[in-house]
Parts: structure tokens; C-alpha cells; sequence
């Protein structure tokens, strides 16, 4: 008693300690920016990137018990912290219907939203479609949106004259499905619509799979939904990526809850060749891993194999990464030859994410000044996006897994520390650990029920938006 009473004093002691770090770490951060940009933004401007940094840094002080649980061996670190929330006994035949039937209605309610957009689509003076393959093809493809990219590469795939060159910025795992499925269908549209189709279909049972243990049976049922309801989904039935990107990271994490690194790291590594934040999934692998290991240790049991197997799936979460760069350098003799044509055609530079909140409401009082539309499509929901998910993760990061939160931070760092980001809500909404940190609420039928009414809404109003060409991408 006297050893526990010892022990849980060092990791009160480490937990504290830990916070003020984070806080001191921080605090430092933003001493440096403001130090370089005092003499370029007003004290209100300068508010902006101090309350996002702040909320990132409460989001990080309120995970720290559960990194520091983590990382001094104790199981609970990577799991989540509900008192009501663990799944019934495993019935595998049971589960396994669960999950085929999950899969079948995301299909139809995939299905329905695809028809509602055409059904929006219909009604806009834009629509000048003469056939109903040219209608839904434009329904869905909006011009300034990467979808007409992504089935060009599956086409032609890279080069390196015109303005298709522009295009490498795109990674390759999406087009190259495409392409395979266009030896069958000979329609890149079509061949990307029915991958879109299953893949959204198969990450809602395996979102239900994952979070079933964590979540209990009725809240993981919920959270197979709520993905699919959140604004940026629309894109879901878009020639977008995000499906497949979506499916990689359910299944990665699926895999780790299983202590099956390796199995992660390739998915990671699929994620990692279908977008630029799939290697990311890597951050999550390697804490809950580390985590397992010490827990190893601690109870005196035979570590080396899991050892190894956890630097096997680092070194493998990269490869997909790495083929995209080799791209790069196949066709340039440059692996970053892409974050160059990102930046002259996209002017997208790595910036502090902090930072980002501050130029959105520059550009949003811009738009509002001079009567041009992105007000209330971009900007407003870009902020409320940010926000908003910082907001949910400060009251759920206690709860919540802490390599689901350690992936957050870093997604969301990484995602939103750019210049002239138009995606923020698309972005977001494909990061998994915010459809787990909702699906907590889902506790009561009222909870559960309202927060559909809300996502149908706001899921509505954004596919509105998009079918009468605002300022969505």
C-alpha cells in the first residue's frame, strides 16, 4: 500500500509538472511571435493567435494525465477514461452483423445525400447541364474544388510541362485506384464515385468497430454516423480524397487499440500515399506503443519483440510518404519539388498555426467590406471549425485515449499551420479523434438525438452552399 501511495504521489508530482510546462512552453511561443509581429498587427490582432495558442495548450494541459499515465506504464493511458463506456462481452457474430448493417445504411444515407445535392443542384440557375450524366457529373464536381485534379493524375498521371505539372502537389493513391478501376469502367468519374462509395461505407463499421470497446455499443453505433453528418463530408460524395483517407486512419487505429503495430504502420503508410497528413497517424503509433512497452516492463514481462515490432511499424508508416517524395524525385531530381508549385499556385507556406485564426478575420472583414462572397461560407465556418474542435477537445482530452489526442494536436498543428487555408472544415472533419470526442455525448437517447438534429442541419446548410457554388472547398 505504502509502494502505491508512492507511486501515485511521483505521477501526481510528473502530471504538474508536466503542465506547467506545457504552459511555460507555450508562454515562450508566443513571446517569440509576438516579439517579431508587434510592430506589424494591432493589439487585437495580436488577440487572435494568443487565444488560439492558449486553447491548444489547454487542450495539451488537459491531456497531460493521460500522457502521463501513458508513459509510466499504466494500461489506462490508451484507453477511454468512461465509467460507463466499455462494450458488453465480445459476441463476434453479433458485432459482426452490427457491423455489415452499419455498412449498409452508411451506403444509403451515402446514397441519399448524394441524391439531395443532385436535388439542390437542380434548383441552381448555375445548372446548365443537357444530359443526366453531364447533371450529376457537374453536380458534383465543382470547379474550383481539387476533384477535376484528382481524375486528371488518374488519367495522365504526373507530368512535368503545362499547367497539369501543378499537379503534383496531389498524392497518388486515389488516382491510382482510379486508374486501375478504369480498365473496367473506362470513366474516372464513375470508377472514383464507387470508391468513394465503399470506402465511406466500410470507415462507418469500422468507426463502430473501433470505438465499441472504448464507447460502449450505443455511442460507437453514433459515431459511425456522426462522420458522415459533419459539414465537410459533403466531399464524401465529391472525387475527393478524403474516403479513403478516412478508411486508412479508422483501420490504423483499430489495429493499434490491438497492440497489432506493424498492421497499424501499413495503414499508416496507405494513409500516408492517399494525403499529406496520413503519415501523421505515425504520432499516434508511436505513444501508444511506447506506452505498451513501458507497461511491458513494468509488469515484467518479455519486451523485445514488441519492441521491435513498434520500430518495424514507424520505420513502415513512412513508406508511403517517402514513395510520394520519390515521385517528386523521379520526375525532378527534387523530393520537395511539390511544396514549391504549392506555394506559387496554391500560396500555401507553413505557418504557426496560431497564427491562422488572425489572417481568416483579416480576409473576413476584407470579404465583408467589399460584398464578396466567402463571408459566410469560408471564413465564418473556417473559424468555427478551429475553434470549435479546440473547444470540444478541452473538455473531452481528460477522457479521451491519449494517442487519439496526441494525433489531434499534431493533425490539427500540421492542418492548420498554413497560409491561405480555404479547407479548414473539410480538414477537420476527416480527423477521426473529433467523431470519438462527439460520440462521447451520445450517453442519453435526448443527447444523441439532438446532436443529429444539429449535424443535419449544419450538414444541409454547407451542401446548400456548395451546390450554389459559394466559397466551399
Amino acid at each position: 500500500m505504502e509502494q502505491q501511495i508512492r507511486r501515485y504521489s511521483r505521477r501526481k508530482t510528473a502530471r504538474i509538472a508536466a503542465r506547467i510546462a506545457a504552459a511555460v512552453v507555450a508562454a515562450a511561443v508566443f513571446a517569440v511571435y509576438f516579439a517579431k509581429n508587434v510592430g506589424n498587427y494591432g493589439a487585437a490582432e495580436l488577440m487572435l493567435p494568443l487565444v488560439s495558442l492558449a486553447a491548444f495548450t489547454a487542450v495539451l494541459i488537459a491531456a497531460m494525465p493521460r500522457f502521463v499515465d501513458t508513459f509510466c506504464g499504466s494500461g489506462e493511458g490508451c484507453s477511454f477514461l468512461l465509467k460507463d463506456g466499455t462494450g458488453d462481452l465480445y459476441d463476434r457474430k453479433r458485432v459482426l452483423k452490427t457491423f455489415a448493417a452499419i455498412c449498409l445504411f452508411a451506403l444509403l444515407l451515402h446514397i441519399l445525400t448524394f441524391l439531395l445535392g443532385a436535388l439542390l443542384w437542380s434548383q441552381s440557375p448555375m445548372n446548365t447541364s443537357e444530359s443526366l450524366r453531364e447533371f450529376v457529373r457537374s453536380a458534383w464536381m465543382k470547379r474550383n474544388t481539387d476533384a477535376g485534379h484528382y481524375l486528371n493524375i488518374a488519367e495522365n498521371w504526373y507530368v512535368t510541362e503545362g499547367n497539369d505539372k501543378l499537379l503534383l502537389v496531389f498524392f497518388p493513391m486515389f488516382p491510382a485506384l482510379i486508374g486501375r478501376l478504369n480498365v473496367l469502367i473506362h470513366d474516372s468519374f464513375i470508377s472514383a464515385m464507387i470508391i468513394n462509395a465503399v470506402a465511406t461505407s466500410l470507415t462507418a463499421g469500422m468507426t463502430y468497430l473501433t470505438l465499441r470497446e472504448g464507447l460502449g455499443e450505443n455511442r460507437a453505433r453514433a459515431a459511425a454516423f456522426i462522420y458522415l453528418l459533419l459539414p465537410g463530408a459533403i466531399f464524401m460524395n465529391s472525387p475527393m480524397s478524403e474516403p479513403l483517407f478516412m478508411l486508412f486512419t479508422v483501420c490504423g487505429f483499430w489495429f493499434l487499440q490491438k497492440k497489432r503495430f506493424i498492421a497499424a504502420g501499413i495503414f499508416a503508410a496507405l494513409a500516408g500515399y492517399t494525403r499529406s497528413l496520413g503519415v501523421i497517424l505515425a504520432v499516434a503509433i508511436a505513444v501508444c506503443g511506447t506506452g505498451y512497452i513501458v507497461q511491458l516492463i513494468r509488469e515484467k514481462k518479455k519486451w523485445g519483440r514488441p519492441l521491435l515490432k513498434l520500430i518495424a511499424a514507424l520505420a513502415i508508416s513512412s513508406i508511403g510518404t517517402l514513395e510520394y517524395l520519390y515521385i517528386n524525385y523521379s520526375l525532378y531530381g527534387n523530393c520537395l519539388k511539390f511544396l514549391e508549385y504549392q506555394s506559387e499556385n496554391w500560396f500555401q507556406k507553413a505557418t504557426p498555426f496560431f497564427d491562422t485564426p488572425r489572417y481568416m478575420v483579416h480576409y473576413l472583414k476584407i470579404f465583408a467590406k467589399s460584398g464578396m462572397d466567402g463571408v459566410w461560407s469560408l471564413w465564418i465556418p473556417g473559424l468555427a471549425a478551429i475553434f470549435g474542435s479546440l473547444l470540444l477537445m478541452i473538455g473531452r482530452a481528460r477522457k479521451l485515449p491519449s494517442h487519439y489526442t496526441a494525433y489531434y494536436l499534431s493533425y490539427f498543428a500540421v492542418a492548420i499551420g498554413c497560409s491561405w487555408l480555404l479547407s479548414s472544415v473539410r480538414y477537420l472533419s476527416a480527423c477521426f479523434p473529433l467523431t470519438a470526442a462527439i460520440a462521447m455525448s451520445c450517453n442519453r437517447k435526448w443527447k444523441t438525438a439532438l446532436i443529429f438534429a444539429i449535424l443535419a442541419a449544419t450538414y444541409v446548410i454547407y451542401m446548400y452552399m456548395y451546390m450554389r457554388r459559394h466559397d466551399i472547398y
